[in-house]
């Protein structure tokens, strides 16, 4: 096969001028990409430091194989979308190296509106599930989310590859045998909740971690009772009674560890 030759002049005035452009472009891209990942306001990542909870990404480091890449899908989504509240569609979502193994994943970003899901947050986690089932791919739910966005609900299901598609991937997932793991980091809310419940193993940390479909509030207007996070879904209730989750951690590193195992 012939080699061939290029016959660009990287001396001239011509070539200098456009390389400067599209490295003046690369530099504007490479800006939003890390204000998409890292600017929030201080009083939330504040918020999640005192609950000793870490930044989605953070979680996803401690999780990878030290020193393998992270492949992060669709850092721009949302971006220019709800007024910029929802940098990345307040979801990280790609593939990674867990022992050894490829894997997806797929980490709520509870520093935006408490990880609640806008309609392009949805669309987003069913397209990484629509990978993991066209590749094979176990996958990792870091999870840590109020469900959906409640002034946008009337958009998240509407439509047959609306939020009722996670659901329906996980369970695909689950009939192929592609085995999905569920870290439970936080509050996991409504539809949020759906997601540990349908993995086939789920981690919990105990004291920040709980799985329901309504919270101690709605409970309370609902039926005039009274109850706590942990008693009506935390750690010690759905690992020894309702068998939910299967594995207790003390803390997020605890969870991390075994989820690697």
């Amino acid at each position: 096969m012939p080699r061939i030759q290029s016959t660009i002049q990287t001396g001239s005035a011509e070539f200098r001028r456009y390389y400067a452009h599209n490295r003046g472009l690369a530099r504007e891209l490479h800006e939003k990409q890390r204000a998409a990942r890292f600017d929030r306001p201080q009083k939330d990542i504040e918020r999640l430091a005192n609950h000793g909870k870490m930044m989605p990404r953070e979680r996803i480091e401690k999780l990878l194989d030290p020193g393998t890449p992270f492949l992060e899908f669709s850092t721009l989504a949302a971006n220019m979308a709800y007024d910029g509240e929802a940098p990345s569609a307040s979801v990280v979502t790609g593939i990674g190296m867990v022992q050894g193994r490829e894997v997806i994943i797929n980490a709520n970003d509870s520093s935006i509106k408490g990880g609640a899901w806008y309609p392009l947050t949805v669309k987003k986690i069913v397209r990484v599930l629509d990978m993991a089932i066209e590749n094979r791919l176990p996958v990792i739910h870091l999870c840590d989310s109020a469900g959906g966005f409640l002034p946008l609900q009337s958009e998240l299901f509407p439509d047959k590859y609306m939020a009722g598609r996670m659901f329906r991937n996980q369970s695909v997932l689950s009939k192929m045998n592609v085995k999905q793991l569920a870290l439970v980091f936080g509050h996991c809310t409504a539809g949020g909740a759906y997601i540990p419940a349908l993995s086939d193993y789920s981690v919990i940390v105990r004291g920040t971690g709980a799985v329901f479909l309504a919270g101690p509030p709605l409970v309370k207007a609902a039926t005039g009772e009274i109850v706590t996070a942990d008693q009506l879904g935390g750690c010690d209730l759905h690992t020894q009674i309702s068998g939910t989750c299967d594995y207790p951690a003390s803390t997020e590193e605890e969870a991390i560890a075994i989820g690697r195992e």
